[in-house]
């Protein structure tokens, strides 16, 4: 198995990553305040597979919540797609997103059809969809996502602890970045980009007409249940499974199911 690093960064676990070398392509989109770390595990067992795997680190992300201020969800779809584009020449190319990154796959599989240029999916993986949110992302995304910006000052929130059942403590390991990549604190104004995000990702839905696989962690205190359930309802595919894992939080593949969730997308993938 090739693997190799894509860029350099401050902390190792916030760099993007490349595995694998096999005909088939997919890419992987971390979540939110996340780094490519959280969705290295399904990425490694994917490349076992025999498949060519990308993760980039999204803009304003692995470093600083400033960095993450001076950037906007139309800029993380962006270089998605960009990233998605760079896969064409692959005999098949899947896409797999975890939490704000699902919600970028949907909007990226839904518009493969009407875009010249991009590449079409074959299969599609959404781990913990935020579609819609719970306790205080809730609060975040609807609540602060709703105030006025007051004359766009810098103003930031604390993200307390990562949301992971599992065996690992994930520390912080600087006022700005945990010990897996993902940033501490987060902008006030994307509260507003990420429920904007989650709408249009919602309303998108209609048209992912490939095989889609959903997952969802049943002690998720981020991503409501009800999301997973809600965008079953909506996907346009008539080819989708909806799948549970009743220990595991929010990061589905570093936590308490996460080779149980990695072995899933790897089934569904090499049935597409």
């Amino acid at each position: 198995m090739l693997a190799r690093e894509m860029s350099d960064s401050p902390i190792a676990a916030s760099a993007p990553f490349s595995l694998g070398d096999g005909p088939d392509a997919c890419l992987l989109l971390h979540g939110f305040t996340g780094a490519p770390s959280e969705v290295r595990p399904l990425g490694e067992r994917l490349a076992r597979a025999g498949m060519r795997v990308v993760a980039p680190l999204l803009p304003g992300h692995g470093t600083s919540a400033a960095q993450l201020r001076e950037v906007t969800r139309e800029d993380l779809l962006a270089a998605a797609r960009t990233a998605l584009t760079a896969l064409s020449g692959a005999r098949k190319i899947y896409l797999a997103g975890l939490s704000a990154g699902a919600l970028l796959s949907i909007e990226l599989a839904a518009q493969t059809r009407t875009r010249r240029g991009d590449p079409m999916i074959s299969a599609l993986a959404l781990l913990a969809p935020a579609a819609r949110f719970t306790g205080t992302t809730w609060l975040f995304a609807n609540a602060i996502g709703r105030v006025p910006l007051l004359g766009n000052r810098a103003i930031y929130l604390g993200k307390g602890a990562r949301d992971t059942k599992g065996p690992e403590k994930i520390e912080a390991v600087s006022p700005e970045i945990r010990s897996d990549g993902s940033l501490t604190k987060v902008p006030f104004g994307w509260g507003r980009e990420l429920r904007l995000l989650a709408a249009e990702a919602t309303s998108l839905a209609p048209r992912v007409r490939v095989p889609t696989l959903i997952l969802q962690g049943g002690r998720d205190r981020t991503a409501s249940p009800a999301g997973a359930r809600l965008l079953a309802s909506k996907l346009g595919t008539r080819d989708l499974e909806l799948r549970f894992f009743p220990e595991s939080g929010h990061v589905l593949p570093i936590d308490h199911d996460g080779p149980a969730v990695c072995d899933a997308v790897a089934d569904f993938f090499a049935q597409h």
